[in-house]
């Protein structure tokens, strides 16, 4: 159930503070709030996303559209130079299985040789409690970048135990348990849609982990053979999917690096260079030369990558703080007055996208042909939300049945600001264009 024994070791060393920034990161972001906003909420039910500063409609999702792709586009240049970089680094799975073996380790009493030969009852109880805890946690984290977690506090702590939210957060704790205490690396070696497609990324120059066989082989006792392999089977005992990386690059290797810090240690006793397994190219071990990073498929993915930067920086740049959408209101087309003057209702949706409150004025195009009747004009939008208003358009003409199809132009502008406005062009329903119908 635990992975192998630990060893230690300069990657060791890095990948735990590795895991502890981007664990740290992972808690830290959902309760990070700035003006009032939070850093990260992907707020489904009132269809808004928070990422870093710029608030989402789903008008805009565009914006997480290209997100992905960059992290795509980054995944694919990155897997390009040095090979699984996110598995043995970066990955969720890898991060937290870590932590998890780690405190199973701690509580069951393991030591540089391995586990106790006996391991109590109390102490597999107490592994088990503590992992729940752990899933507990992680939960709640994972719940609170789709509803605020002080929300969700405030929830706990008023006894309402049986909303949406603490449903998926028990669903989180659950799930998390079963993943990183039950399935582990087991996800890694069969599930992981990742570990299929990376040879397509790999090349000759691309930098992974690998056993050097000319230096190694024959391998044997020191001093029966000529390799440097005492063949003490260390890298496969410490590998979290139980590989034999001498048997060369396998699509189960996740690149976390135990098999060269356990290699290492033994050459070092064995007075022999470190290195016989490490990070190189296909291209090194093959004594053709150094890998080149300039090439090809590092050229198009990294052209990729500041492509899609460039396009979320340009859309970014020209969005507009406020949008607005216009619907005529489908009960009633359009209506007569009784000076003969035709009247239609409109809805309005408008929308603040920026961190501050707004108030914005609704005026019409063409000035005098129209007169707008509104419930509330200037109108206050909270920050980052929308608002649904409905306008009554009334033509001063009264002889505009005889006209032809007429248009009328809504215009918001930021009352402070008025540089700041959006245009929407709608049709004026006539009774001659609607064969008479509407409300009279």
């Amino acid at each position: 159930m635990i992975s192998a024994r630990p060893v230690q070791g300069t990657f060791r060393r890095l990948r735990w503070w590795a895991n502890a920034i981007l664990i740290a990161l992972l808690f830290a972001v959902p309760w990070v709030r700035i003006g009032g906003q939070p850093l990260v909420l992907l707020d489904v039910p009132a269809r808004r996303f928070h990422v870093f500063g710029l608030t989402i409609f789903p008008q805009e999702l565009y914006f997480l559209w290209l997100i992905v792709a960059a992290l795509a586009f980054a995944l694919f240049f990155f897997t390009a130079l040095a090979g699984r970089l996110w598995c043995g680094w970066a990955c969720p799975q890898t991060v937290f299985t870590d932590v998890f073996a780690a405190v199973a380790r701690r509580i069951q009493g393991w030591s540089r040789g391995g586990p106790p030969a006996r391991i109590a009852a109390w102490r597999r109880v107490a592994t088990h409690a503590a992992w729940i805890g752990l899933s507990a946690v992680v939960g709640f984290h994972l719940v609170g970048y789709f509803r605020s977690p002080y929300e969700i506090l405030g929830a706990v702590r008023a006894g309402d135990l049986h909303g949406a939210s603490m449903a998926f957060w028990a669903a989180g704790t659950a799930l998390c348990y079963f993943d990183f205490a039950v399935v582990r690396q087991t996800f890694c070696k069969y599930l992981c849609p990742y570990a299929r497609f990376q040879g397509v990324l790999f090349d000759r120059d691309t930098l992974v982990v690998a056993y050097d066989a000319g230096r190694g082989e024959p391998r044997g006792k020191k001093g029966t053979v000529d390799g440097d392999c005492v063949d003490c089977h260390l890298c496969v005992e410490v590998c979290p999917t139980d590989i034999d990386i001498r048997q060369g690059l396998q699509l189960e290797c996740i690149a976390c690096t135990q098999c060269i810090d356990a290699c290492d240690g033994v050459m070092d006793q064995v007075g022999r260079p470190s290195k016989l397994i490490g990070y190189r190219s296909l291209r090194g071990l093959e004594g053709a030369g150094t890998a080149r990073l300039a090439r090809p498929r590092v050229l198009v993915y990294g052209t990729a990558l500041v492509l899609a930067g460039v396009v979320f920086a340009t859309l970014l740049a020209a969005r507009k703080p406020l949008a607005m959408q216009v619907a005529h209101n489908p009960a009633s087309l359009f209506q007569k007055m009784a000076d003969g003057r035709v009247g239609n209702a409109f809805t309005l949706h408008l929308q603040n996208r920026d961190r501050t409150d707004r108030v914005f004025r609704l005026q019409l195009k063409p000035a005098g042909e129209y007169d707008l009747v509104s419930g509330m004009n200037p109108l206050l939008i909270p920050a980052t939300s929308s608002l649904e208003t409905r306008v009554f358009v009334i033509a001063r003409d009264p002889d505009v049945n005889g006209g032809a199809l007429r248009q009328v132009t809504f215009v918001l502008e930021e009352l402070e600001h008025p540089d700041r406005r959006v245009e929407r062009t709608s049709s004026f329903m006539l009774p001659q264009w609607v064969g008479g119908g509407g409300s009279r």
